[in-house]
């Protein structure tokens, strides 16, 4: 797995991961990851959270609901990012580092 989506799923593995839905906040933010990493042409596969989710120890609905979202963004299906503001310049920075 590229460097660049280890650092994605370590930015997600340090939101409260132990909820079955992810707030708001951590939902914008990891959409934001998501979509960003597409545009760099590296995206994250379902595959990639899951597998992360389940080492970790991840809430298995918390899992599912982001890798769906992977899903959706590597499959180039529409996504709602309602708060883009919380996907902030200092992660773009970081990830655009690592491709």
């Amino acid at each position: 797995m590229p460097t660049v989506i280890e650092k994605a799923l370590d930015y997600i593995g340090g939101m409260n991961t132990s909820a079955s839905t992810p707030d708001s906040m951590d939902e914008s933010t990891t959409k934001g990851i998501f979509k960003y990493l597409k545009e760099l042409g590296v995206p994250v596969s379902a595959a990639d959270v899951t597998a992360r989710g389940d080492q970790e120890g991840w809430n298995t609905e918390f899992t599912k609901k982001v890798a769906g979202w992977a899903e959706k963004v590597e499959s180039e299906n529409r996504i709602v990012i309602k708060n883009p503001e919380y996907f902030s310049s200092y992660m773009r920075e970081e990830l655009r580092a690592l491709v």
